[in-house]
């Protein structure tokens, strides 16, 4: 029950008085009427009954004012047993009131029926279909997304997502897949590509790093070797590198080739079959996840993937955007011509109500109980008197005229019996 408004208030205590003032007026006319008829009795033959009818009309009256004004508080104030019996219980009414509304209001059946048939899937449907909503899914979610970024901690993201990838790469085995990935390029004959993709890579690298091969070339030497020899050397090594790389492009049946492919080979069987070979391979794995290089690695992925959805959500125009609001009619779309997906939807909706009403029944009858038995006892005799109040008044109305018709029946059937 809910505190009514002021207003309401106002309204209500003017019709509960209105009412009272008719059914008091009964009481007083059948009273005077009775009055007059004892008084003038043996004027008419017909004041006998309408004497009996006053007579039983005040008892009705009386009787059922008695029984209303008890309800609410003791009657002319004097403190009889039974009366006053809101006030007396308004905890024990309290938590009535909280059970009868978990238990008929807050039924997990009815509740999902009644979501049922509002058709939720079609609503949202409907809904979703209209442009302008699908834009404001779009800019809701686009800022929403925008907001979690800029609040996200960037460190506690970046550890985030080397664990889980390190979590994801320590469960697969390290070797096997090498060796299917190998396996893949002895499938498609693409041994020789590799192998002059490699030769090129250690040209490329032996022409780029002059300066310190040359280095390490000198400090292998002897020290009275002359400096010109480290020069010599490392023009013959890449020297080799390049014409091993243009005699691998002119003759496609160089030993190379062949030591290449089977040296292939070789890894395949060991990597997929060689315990020795899995557990280095897995303990290569494991320094390698262990390194600080691989949260520099996600730190730095995250950073860009932030700041390309940071840039992507702030324009009103975006392809993040667009792609919401696509995403958005398709949904609508589904919704509406998809049963499937619809019984989906409200079987979702259905399930949802089930489960809030079951969780939150029970907390909102001690909530419903809690707030009544937290009012004053006055002020809440007072306010369920102003809610049913009018409606009691009748009682007192009905009571005045059926007790006078009831006394009326009786004086007539004492009449009849001798």
């Amino acid at each position: 029950m809910s505190l009514a408004s002021p207003i309401d208030d106002r309204d209500r205590a003017l019709e509960l008085r209105r009412m009272q003032r008719v059914a008091t007026g009964l009481l007083i006319a059948a009273s005077a009427i009775f009055l007059l008829a004892h008084i003038f009795v043996e004027a008419s033959p017909i004041l006998p009954y309408v004497r009996a009818f006053a007579e039983a009309a005040m008892v009705g009256a009386l009787a059922d004012w008695f029984a209303v004004t008890a309800l609410f508080r003791h009657p002319l104030g004097i403190p009889i047993p039974h009366t006053a019996i809101i006030p007396a219980r308004k905890d024990r009414i309290a938590e009535s009131f909280g059970r009868f509304v978990e238990r008929n209001f807050l039924d997990p059946d009815n509740i999902a029926e009644r979501v049922r048939r509002q058709d939720p899937a079609g609503r949202l449907a409907r809904w979703l279909r209209r442009p302008e909503r699908a834009h404001q899914v779009a800019d809701f979610a686009a800022e929403s997304l925008a907001g979690a970024l800029r609040v996200a901690n960037d460190d506690d993201v970046g550890q985030i997502i080397a664990r889980g990838l390190g979590d994801r790469l320590g469960a697969v085995p390290a070797t096997p897949v090498i060796g299917r990935l190998l396996g893949s390029l002895v499938a498609g004959h693409r041994q020789q590509e590799v192998l002059v993709g490699l030769v090129r890579a250690l040209t490329g690298w032996i022409e780029a790093n002059e300066s310190a091969i040359r280095a390490r070339i000198a400090g292998e030497l002897p020290g009275w070797t002359p400096r010109v020899v480290d020069q010599k050397i490392y023009e013959r090594l890449l020297e080799g590198a390049r014409r091993t790389l243009v005699d691998l492009g002119e003759n496609p049946e160089h030993p190379l080739y062949s030591q290449f492919s089977a040296t292939i080979d070789r890894w395949i069987v060991n990597m997929q079959y060689d315990p020795e070979v899995r557990a280095r391979g897995e303990a290569i794995k494991a320094d390698l996840l262990a390194h600080p290089m691989l949260r520099e690695v996600a730190g730095s992925v995250w950073q860009d993937l932030k700041g390309a959805m940071l840039a992507q959500a702030s324009l009103p125009d975006s392809p993040l955007r667009r792609s919401i609001e696509q995403g958005v009619g398709r949904v609508a779309e589904v919704l509406e011509h998809d049963p499937e997906w619809r019984d989906k939807v409200d079987g979702w909706a259905e399930n949802a109500a089930r489960g809030l009403v079951r969780r939150y029944g029970r907390s909102a009858g001690e909530f419903v109980t809690q707030t009544i038995g937290g009012w004053d006892t006055a002020d809440t005799s007072r306010k369920i008197e102003l809610q049913i109040g009018r409606d009691l008044q009748f009682i007192r109305i009905n009571g005045t005229i059926v007790g006078g018709l009831a006394g009326l029946v009786i004086h007539v059937v004492s009449q009849l019996i001798p």
